[in-house]
C-alpha cells in the first residue's frame, strides 16, 4: 500500500534539536565580552548554535522557535496566527526589545517564507533572519538599535503542511506546492490517489525509463545520463522515457495522473484575484486567510518580505505604469531607448545601478523613487539578483502594497548555481553537462542519481535515474544554504535601517520686535523610506506626521496665515511652513526635511517653547527653546 505523502505526516514524532555535530568539534565555548566590533570575532552565534546546512521538518523548526523564544524571552514571543488545513499551527516569532515598548507600538517588518510548499529555502532564510536578530542583539550595535526601534513579525514557513512534506518526504523539486486541498484530477471519484512516489526507496524521486528498441534515448558514455539519440546508426540499447517515479494505484493503466493538488496560495489573496489563477475563491485557504487577518489587525506593519524560489529576483511592488494612456507606441519605444542608454551610462560607475522605463502617476512618484533606491542597494547586497516588478494576480505582496499601503518585496531565491561556477563555455547558461560537472566538483557527486535497474510491480524491468537530486535545483544544497540566508538577512537589515526616522534637526529663536520672537524648526528624515507610502495616502490609511508646540504660561503663539512662505523670494530652499496653530500636520518623504516658522509673544524676562514631532512610523522627538528678553 502506498501512503499519502502529506497524510502520513500528520503526527510527527518529536525530534532532538540540539546539534551534536557543532559541540563535538568546537569544544568549550570561550567567554566573550558581549559587544563585538571585530569582523574576526563571534557575534553571539554560539549562544544558540544551529546547523544551517540542512532543511528542517515542521517538528524540528517548531522546537528551534520554541528554544529561541525561551532563551531570548526579553526579545521574542512565539504565537500561532492560526491552523493549517491539516491542523498544524502557523508559528510566528515576534521580535523586538520589550524594554523599549510593546510590539504594536513600533513600526514593523513582516517576513514570511515558503508560501509554496516546495520553496523551503524561504523557511531557512526567514528563520535565519530571526536567529541573527536574537543572537546578535547583545553583540552588534547595528542589530541592537534596529531591534530596539522595530518589531519583526517572522513566519518561517507559511504553507506548513506542504513545507513539512517537502522537507521530510521524497518529492520532485516542484511538488508539493499548494496547500493540501484534495482534488479528483482524473475524474474517477478518487482524490489524489495517483501521486509521484519513491519506487526504488532511495529517498529521491527521479525519472523512469524502459528499454525500447525504437526509443529516442540512450545511455551516455559514462552511464550517468540518458541522452537523446542524434544518429540513427548508433548501436546499443535504446530507452523510452516513462515519466516520474510512481505506481498505478487505481488500476487505470496510468501513473501519477492524480497527484497532490490544491489552489496556488500566492494567487489566493484578494488584490488582483482571478478565478483562473486563484480557484476556488479569495482567501479560501486557512494559511493565507490567517496571514491577511493578522496583517489587517496590525497596521504597524510598514514593509513586508516574502521568500519564494527560484530565479534570483528582487521583485518589488511599484505604482502602475501610465505610459499606456499618455504615450503612443512610438513614444514608448523612444523613451525605452533613452532609459536604456541612460542606464548603460550609469552602470559605467555603478554596475548595480537600476533604471526602468515605467512612469508612475504623479501622486505615486515618491513610492517609485523609494523602491528604486531600496532595490538598487538590494542588488548590490545580493550581487547576482535582478530587480524587477512584481505581479498583481492575487499575490501576497500585491495585497500588502495595494490594500494595506505597505512597501512589499517578493524574493525569488536561488536558481541555477552561480554562473561563475558552472558556465564553462561562457554562453551564460548551464547545460546538462555543466550541471553534472558542478555536482561532481562542488557537491562531490552526491547530488546526482545514477541510472539503475529496478523491478516495477506494474511495468516490470525499468531503469530509474539520470537526474539531479531534489536539493540542487529550486532549493540550494547544503554548502550554499547559509550563504544565501546571510545575504538575504543583510538586505532585510538594510531595509529596516532605512525605515523613516523623524528628528528635529535644529530649532532657533530670533527676535522680531519688542516682545515678539520667531521660532524656527527644521524637521528631517534622513532615511530612504518616507514616513508613509503614497499608496497608503490614497487608501486613507496614512497617519500624517505632526508637529506640536507647548509653551511656558507666559509665552503665546501669535496667529499668522497658514501656508508656505518663502523667506527669500529668489531662493526656493528658503520655503517654510507657517505655524498658524499649536499643531501642524505634514509629511516627510525619504531623505527630506521641512522647515517651520512661528511667531510667539512673551510676557516677562524669559520663557520656553517645546517643539515635538510625532510620526507613526518615524518615531517622536522633542527639543526645548529657551527665550530670554534682553535688557530685563
Amino acid at each position: 500500500m502506498h501512503t499519502n505523502r502529506l497524510g502520513s505526516r500528520l503526527l510527527v514524532p518529536a525530534l532532538v534539536l540540539l546539534l551534536l555535530a557543532a559541540s563535538a568539534w568546537l569544544g568549550p565555548v570561550r567567554a566573550q565580552k558581549k559587544l563585538q566590533t571585530s569582523p574576526g570575532g563571534a557575534h553571539g552565534e554560539m549562544d544558540f548554535p544551529i546547523n544551517w546546512k540542512q532543511y528542517y521538518s515542521y517538528a524540528e523548526k517548531t522546537r528551534i522557535m520554541q528554544g529561541l523564544q525561551k532563551q531570548y524571552a526579553s526579545l521574542a514571543d512565539l504565537s500561532t496566527i492560526g491552523k493549517s488545513r491539516m491542523g498544524r499551527d502557523q508559528w510566528m516569532l515576534t521580535i523586538t526589545a520589550k524594554s523599549t515598548g510593546a510590539p504594536e507600538s513600533k513600526r514593523a517588518m513582516w517576513v514570511d517564507g515558503a508560501i509554496h510548499g516546495n520553496e523551503i529555502n524561504g523557511v531557512t532564510c526567514s528563520l535565519y533572519f530571526a536567529w541573527q536578530l536574537l543572537t546578535r542583539y547583545d553583540y552588534d550595535p547595528y542589530v541592537h538599535g534596529l531591534v530596539d526601534r522595530t518589531t519583526f513579525y517572522i513566519l518561517p514557513g507559511l504553507n506548513v503542511d506542504a513545507n513539512d512534506s517537502y522537507a521530510t518526504e521524497p518529492n520532485t523539486e516542484n511538488n508539493p506546492r499548494e496547500p493540501y486541498r484534495p482534488a479528483d484530477d482524473d475524474g474517477d471519484g478518487l482524490y489524489d490517489e495517483d501521486q509521484t512516489e519513491d519506487v526504488d526507496g532511495d529517498g529521491e524521486i527521479s525519472v523512469m525509463w524502459i528499454d525500447d528498441p525504437n526509443g529516442e534515448f540512450r545511455l551516455s558514455p559514462d552511464k550517468r545520463r540518458f541522452v537523446r539519440v542524434t544518429d540513427p546508426r548508433d548501436e546499443g540499447p535504446r530507452f523510452r522515457r516513462l515519466g516520474m517515479e510512481g505506481f498505478d494505484n487505481d488500476g487505470d493503466g496510468r501513473i501519477n495522473e492524480d497527484d497532490l493538488g490544491g489552489p496556488d496560495p500566492n494567487r489566493n489573496f484578494p488584490f488582483g484575484w482571478t478565478l483562473q489563477d486563484g480557484w476556488p475563491y479569495p482567501m479560501s485557504e486557512n494559511e493565507t486567510r490567517n496571514v491577511l487577518e493578522f496583517q489587517l489587525k496590525h497596521p504597524n506593519i510598514f514593509a513586508s518580505f516574502h521568500f519564494h524560489n527560484t530565479g534570483r529576483l528582487i521583485m518589488f511592488m511599484a505604482p502602475p505604469d501610465v505610459r499606456a494612456t499618455t504615450m503612443t507606441a512610438e513614444q514608448r519605444t523612444a523613451q525605452e531607448a533613452r532609459v536604456a542608454a541612460q542606464l548603460a551610462e550609469m552602470r559605467k560607475t555603478d554596475r548595480y545601478a537600476q533604471l526602468f522605463p515605467r512612469i508612475a502617476p504623479a501622486d505615486m512618484q515618491n513610492d517609485m523613487d523609494t523602491q528604486m533606491a531600496i532595490v538598487t542597494e538590494g542588488a548590490h547586497i545580493l550581487k547576482d539578483y535582478t530587480p524587477t516588478f512584481s505581479g498583481l494576480s492575487g499575490q501576497a505582496q500585491a495585497s500588502s502594497y495595494n490594500m494595506l499601503g505597505s512597501f512589499a518585496y517578493l524574493i525569488e531565491l536561488w536558481g541555477p548555481p552561480p554562473m561563475a561556477e558552472v558556465d564553462r563555455n561562457g554562453d551564460g547558461r548551464m547545460d546538462e553537462e555543466e550541471q553534472q560537472a558542478w555536482i561532481d566538483t562542488e557537491l562531490i557527486g552526491e547530488g546526482w542519481i545514477v541510472p539503475h535497474r529496478v523491478k516495477h510491480p506494474d511495468l516490470g524491468d525499468i531503469w530509474i535515474g539520470g537526474s539531479a537530486k531534489k536539493h540542487t535545483g529550486r532549493t540550494p544544497p547544503a554548502p550554499y544554504m547559509e550563504t544565501e540566508a546571510l545575504r538575504q538577512t543583510h538586505f532585510m537589515l538594510y531595509a529596516a535601517a532605512q525605515f523613516p526616522r523623524v528628528e528635529i534637526d535644529r530649532v532657533t529663536v530670533t527676535p522680531a520686535t519688542g516682545d515678539l520672537f520667531w521660532i524656527d524648526a527644521t524637521v528631517k528624515n534622513d532615511r530612504v523610506y518616507p514616513t508613509f507610502s503614497d499608496r497608503s495616502l490614497q487608501l486613507k490609511r496614512a497617519v500624517k506626521d505632526r508637529l506640536t508646540l507647548s509653551m511656558s504660561p507666559n509665552v503665546s503663539l501669535v496667529e499668522v496665515p497658514a501656508g508656505v512662505v518663502r523667506l527669500d523670494p529668489l531662493n526656493d530652499q528658503s520655503a517654510v511652513t507657517a505655524l498658524s496653530g499649536m499643531a501642524t500636520e505634514f509629511r516627510l518623504r525619504g531623505r527630506d526635511s521641512v522647515r517651520f516658522r512661528g511667531l510667539v509673544k512673551i510676557t516677562g524676562p524669559d520663557g520656553w517653547v517645546d517643539v515635538r514631532t510625532e510620526s507613526k512610523f518615524g518615531g517622536t522627538d522633542t527639543k526645548r527653546l529657551t527665550i530670554k528678553v534682553s535688557g530685563t
